[in-house]
């Protein structure tokens, strides 16, 4: 007989209400009414306060889903549990310990079938936290003990999350931290994430990307967030794709911050010059605040177009899909500026601002590859920086007196 799965939904450790998955996949997911009499925070943009369930008809809500683990350890997990992969209630609530942002998902009884002393160390550490992490890159969340990192323990708070090299990507850790570097030299005036490269204790000499969480506080109260795709009603996997810059503008002017427009164009500008190609819906997010949604640290930031497959741009711009990071214009620069509602005068000064930084930005990237043994990775990256100012923004002038 088919017996129904159903977890306990936990906001910043209250408990927030039930999540069922019923035999035929549909889902409901109920606030509990003490909850909701004590007018606690919505979980979720898309989930919002009321008596009434949510319902699902096909799986996962779209926030519930985006939470679930992906590529290696989304593997590592169902190997764990014995169960088929595409399984994603199954996997949540077996891992949802410990999601990105305020929410947990916890098994009222935990299967006893679940087995994290399978694999190699990097997979035994990455199951013991019961984290569950978007993203195809090996990852698993760590915590500092002085100087040095280790892998977290299910049973303490994270601090870090810590990427390793991916499949033939072997140097995309230093790829994402001399990009950072960069972004962040780009863009002083706006928080970026703060990252360093370290080894992590016990799992040998490979290096690792350590990513201080900006959803944890040294308290270790969470700080709720949600990407774009979750904000949005888009389910995990390639609806991160299918969209453009423009839906991110349109939700952020309608339910945001003006200023946060702003931020977002630029960090988007930063994206192209430094050939971020990959930067699609899960890499933008909005912190849940008594103000309202305010706009996360940049993360995530890697020079994708230095790899073969990553010429192409995540999402559109306007009615330009499948747009190559070459052919980019300024036409383009000025018609996301438009749907982020800015004139020309903030469009042509942000871009004019990014060109003052450049200096800046190269030292730190130079600095940066010569410590870590990356030196061509950082000549490669500079020089797509250079290609890119050249061929989309420096005429940028010159395309707006034409305009007009």
């Amino acid at each position: 007989m088919a017996t129904s799965l159903w977890g306990k939904v936990y906001y910043d450790g209250n408990y927030a209400g039930e999540l069922r998955q019923e035999p035929g996949g549909r889902c409901i997911f109920s606030y509990d009414p003490t909850y909701l009499e004590r007018q606690r925070p919505a979980i979720a943009f898309t989930l919002p306060l009321q008596a009434a369930p949510h319902i699902s008809e096909q799986g996962l809500h779209p926030f519930f889903d985006n939470l679930v683990a992906e590529g290696w350890l989304r593997n590592a997990q169902a190997r764990a549990l014995k169960i088929d992969p595409s399984n994603r209630f199954a996997l949540l609530l077996a891992f949802g310990h410990d999601c990105a942002g305020a929410v947990s998902v916890i098994d009222p009884a935990p299967s006893e079938k679940l087995s994290i002393e399978t694999g190699d160390a990097v997979t035994r550490a990455a199951l013991a936290s019961r984290a569950s992490l978007s993203g195809i890159q090996p990852k698993l969340l760590a915590v500092q003990d002085g100087k040095r990192f280790r892998p977290a323990r299910g049973d303490e708070h994270s601090t870090y999350i810590a990427k390793r090299p991916s499949g033939t990507l072997l140097d995309i850790v230093e790829n994402e931290y001399l990009t950072t570097l960069a972004n962040a030299a780009l863009l002083p005036d706006d928080d970026i994430a703060e990252v360093q490269i370290a080894e992590l204790e016990g799992l040998g000499d490979q290096r690792a990307l350590l990513v201080k969480r900006f959803d944890r506080l040294p308290s270790g109260a969470k700080r709720h967030f949600e990407e774009f795709n979750q904000l949005l009603g888009r389910r995990s996997g390639d609806d991160k794709y299918a969209a453009a810059y423009d839906d991110i503008a349109a939700f952020i002017l309608r339910y945001g911050a003006k200023a946060d427009a702003w931020r977002l164009y630029r960090r988007i500008l930063a994206c192209f010059l430094t050939g971020n190609t990959d930067a699609h819906l899960k890499n933008f997010a909005m912190f849940h605040t008594p103000e309202g949604l305010r706009l996360t640290p940049a993360y995530d930031l890697v020079a994708a177009a230095l790899y073969p497959d990553f010429k192409t741009l995540a999402l559109a711009i306007g009615s330009a899909a499948s747009l190559t990071l070459s052919d980019l214009k300024p036409k383009h620069l000025f018609a996301l500026g438009e749907a982020f509602d800015l004139d020309e005068a903030l469009i042509a000064g942000s871009v004019e601002t990014l060109g003052t930084r450049r200096k800046a930005a190269e030292n730190a990237v130079t600095a940066a590859a010569k410590k870590y043994d990356a030196v061509q990775l950082g000549n490669s990256l500079l020089e797509l920086m250079d290609r890119r100012w050249n061929g989309s923004f420096a005429s940028i002038g010159r395309f707006l007196s034409k305009k007009q």
